[in-house]
């Protein structure tokens, strides 16, 4: 018992840590348990926006439980051993089944990662659909989960754009012009093998870093301390309306707007704003962190004003501004499709992410009808991910988007997928939470 209360701390630990936007180093002491659902819960928060209080506090104890019962699976297969053979044959046993899960599941990586690899492009036309692939999460499905759709779903299949990547051309010299525009001095470095080029300045709580891929060329700029997104003090935030233009500024000085972004009144209409935090987040579970009440519209500038400005709802540390991500005037999705800031305490700017990648038309191809993509979604083929209790998933919307890949991985092409939302419901009808799932909208076979 002293040893499960003792993971289940170390669990929370870490995952406390990974909610308030850092980026944890797991150490030799964490058990298997502890580490597959970190890494879970790590690949959640990278496809979800800012994560909710309840979010927050479903997949705290959707993970809990995860670990309890691989604990309990593992104790019941060792003593079923135990049985049959000495001591230390169990262990060789146990050791063993360990390193060919492991092994297989490498492979299983490895050769999903070769065979999703975008062919060669020649001078011929596109390829065909087949030849193309969407790297979607994983389903996370519970048994005995029932579908719905609220929406009409149209039969008729179509044809899509398809648009090739370019790749980035990020270097220690672009990186280090770029952190002189952000107030860094001084020379950029490469770390991680060359995957990312770094910049760092300030220290303590006054810590800065600037983080580019050199993948995507995506660009990460954020205070390193959680104390700055997550103060134990109310913070003093600007209105909705100021925070966004301190966002659009703060992109506009780094220019890391994709074009077309001229004018802050050319994007006003899809432009949002919501409020995020919670105090203390760092020092409490999430399940305790408060309700952030949702946001009114923002008031910007050129609009009449409004009899009252909104305030912040309670416990809100910061405002996230989010930016539209268009693939060629279409809408992107995945977690790569993110411009975003964080303004907080005084207006300053926390946290800065721009993934904005470089495309270019690449031909059309035939796509599969609405119907087919429902379907394709009710029979495992695509992605959703929704919690354990869930027992109805009821589809209220669905529209044509290109996913983009995170930041840290190479993507040649930006392939057309249709993205589902709409509400998990429990036993008893009532609303869990909402999801979001995909499916490829290219034929498959």
């Amino acid at each position: 018992m002293k040893k499960d209360k003792s993971t289940e701390k170390q669990f929370l630990e870490y995952l406390d840590r990974l909610l308030a936007g850092e980026e944890i180093s797991l150490g030799d002491e964490v058990s298997d348990e502890v580490r597959s659902a970190l890494e879970h819960a790590r690949k959640m928060l990278a496809f979800r926006e800012e994560p909710s209080a309840a979010f927050r506090a479903d997949l705290r104890n959707r993970l809990l439980r995860q670990i309890a019962q691989k604990q309990t699976e593992r104790e019941g297969f060792r003593e079923r051993l135990a049985n049959l053979f000495p001591q230390r044959t169990v262990m060789i046993a146990v050791t063993s089944t360990a390193v060919v899960v492991l092994l297989a599941f490498i492979g299983v990586v490895w050769y999903s990662g070769r065979s999703s690899q975008a062919p060669m492009l020649t001078a011929v036309p596109p390829p065909s659909a087949a030849e193309y692939s969407v790297s979607l999460p994983a389903n996370n499905i519970p048994e005995d989960v029932t579908f719905t759709s609220k929406t009409s779903l149209s039969a008729s299949p179509g044809r899509a754009a398809v648009y090739q990547i370019k790749s980035s051309d990020v270097t220690t010299q672009s990186v280090t012009a770029l952190g002189h525009k952000l107030g860094f001095s001084g020379d950029a470095s490469l770390i991680d093998n060359g995957a990312k080029i770094v910049m760092s300045a300030g220290e303590g709580e006054d810590m800065r870093q600037l983080t580019v891929w050199t993948a995507s060329g995506a660009v990460d700029y954020r205070y390193v301390e959680p104390e700055k997104m997550y103060p134990s003090q109310p913070a003093q935030l600007p209105s909705q309306s100021q925070a966004e233009i301190i966002a659009y500024d703060f992109l506009q000085q780094a220019d890391l707007f994709p074009p077309g972004y001229q004018s802050l009144a050319k994007i006003k209409d899809e432009t949002t704003v919501a409020a995020g935090g919670g105090y203390s987040v760092s020092q409490r579970y999430a399940a305790e962190a408060p309700p952030a009440a949702a946001p009114a519209a923002p008031s910007l500038p050129w609009q009449s004003p409004t009899p009252a400005a909104p305030v912040p709802p309670p416990g809100t540390t910061y405002w996230l501004v989010d930016f539209p991500y268009q693939v060629d005037g279409s809408s992107a999705t995945g977690p790569g499709s993110k411009i975003e800031v964080s303004v907080g305490d005084g207006g300053e700017v926390l946290r800065m992410l721009s993934s904005w990648r470089q495309i270019s038309p690449l031909g059309t191809d035939n796509i599969i009808s609405e119907q087919q993509a429902y379907d394709d979604l009710i029979q495992g083929k695509g992605s959703l991910d929704v919690p354990l209790d869930c027992r109805q998933v009821v589809v209220e919307q669905v529209h044509l988007k290109y996913w983009l890949d995170p930041p840290y991985d190479k993507q040649d092409y930006a392939l057309p997928v249709y993205e589902f939302t709409g509400q998990c419901l429990d036993k008893n009808g009532r609303t869990l939470e909402g999801f979001t799932g995909w499916t490829p909208a290219l034929p498959t076979n």
